[in-house]
């Protein structure tokens, strides 16, 4: 067979690794594993707060860039006494072997993004049962859900069947490419700040005239924020519904002249999250940036803030556009809102540059 029939007959998996763009995040056993809408995908080992867990990504098509670690300790613990990981991990309650030439080794941190020395660990753990500390043996990574989760990433990225496949190798030639990433229009133009008798204005009407019928606290206690959207309207925040950690918030579009025109303003994602069966996002704890155009949301799961999901999102003049999500639904005191996996991503576009007058 020519090498154009082969390149013909591999074209449909080609497509359906570049079209194939939904988020999601679900869990296996004892492992999560999380993609985004450019098929970047992470998975690792859950519950983190026994103090070791292991991780794993990679990014779709040829430059995969995959990294494996294996970490002792968190934001959240701090370094944890012991010895060092690299001569204290057990496999099945055998000595862990590892040819560490291509990792990058410290005391509790291990991580490499070698190709083989990924594809020689993977071999060695993915039908085992567990890795743990000889020091401390509830210090443990269950490999129970692993081999699902790498799985679902090969299918996910277009490896099944592939060379490049971690879990279902076969010879089929790696020709998948990731998906183009969502394009953000440049951010619109800085509005003219509001002037001080304009945001009393708006401050007091959004306190007492705009409609927060459904909103649970009394207008005494509700906080407004008021920010410029454009040259002639302007973004109201008032704090409607109040919890341990969490605020939620309604948002409207509001004229800055009298008399004052509000409308009540919505964030649309255009994937469904994880968990949920709706794509309108409630506004919780939200932030704007009036000099960025830039309005960010924060959930917190718990106290702790190990869990939840975070957004931010873009103005370009006449709506907001999300830019980017993130979240985290295993509350196991592992990592911080900053490190919560990836779900959606997007690239600035460039301004059109101007053709230059021939010379």
């Amino acid at each position: 067979m020519s090498y154009w029939m082969k390149s013909l007959l591999l074209l449909p998996f080609l497509l359906s690794a570049s079209l194939r763009a939904e988020p999601l995040q679900k869990t296996f056993s004892d492992w999560q594993i999380t993609c985004n809408n450019l098929n970047f995908c992470q998975a690792r080992s859950f519950p983190g707060d026994n103090g070791l867990a292991m991780t794993i990504s990679r990014y779709a098509g040829g430059n995969d860039r995959p990294l494996l670690r294996i970490d002792y300790g968190n934001s959240y613990s701090g370094e944890l006494s012991g010895g060092t990981l690299q001569d204290n991990l057990l496999l099945d309650q055998q000595r862990l072997r590892l040819d560490l030439k291509h990792w990058t080794v410290a005391p509790h941190h291990l991580a490499t993004s070698h190709t083989i020395s990924i594809d020689e660990f993977l071999a060695q753990v993915m039908d085992a049962d567990v890795i743990q500390l000889t020091y401390r043996p509830q210090a443990q990574i269950s490999l129970h859900g692993m081999k699902a989760a790498l799985l679902l990433m090969d299918e996910i990225q277009g490896r099944a069947n592939g060379m490049s496949a971690w879990v279902k190798r076969g010879d089929r030639v790696a020709f998948d490419v990731p998906p183009a990433p969502p394009q953000l229009p440049p951010p619109a133009q800085q509005a003219t700040p509001l002037t001080r008798e304009e945001s009393n204005g708006l401050i007091d009407f959004a306190t007492w005239r705009v409609n927060t019928s459904e909103c649970s606290l009394d207008p005494m206690r509700r906080e407004v924020s008021v920010a410029p959207l454009t040259d002639d309207k302007a973004l109201l925040l008032v704090s409607c519904e109040m919890g341990a950690y969490n605020v939620i918030d309604l948002a409207f579009e509001v004229t800055r002249s009298q008399p004052y025109a509000a409308r009540g303003l919505t964030l649309d994602l255009p994937f469904t999250p994880p968990n949920r069966n709706q794509r309108q996002m409630e506004l919780i704890n939200a932030e704007y940036d009036a000099a960025s155009g830039q309005l960010v949301t924060w959930s917190k799961g718990r106290g702790l803030g190990d869990c939840g999901n975070a957004s931010r999102w873009q103005f370009n003049g006449e709506t907001f556009e999300l830019a980017e999500y993130t979240e985290e639904s295993t509350c196991d005191a592992w990592h911080g809102s900053n490190d919560w996996p990836s779900l959606w991503v997007t690239e600035r576009a460039e301004p059109a540059k101007s053709a230059e007058p021939a010379g």
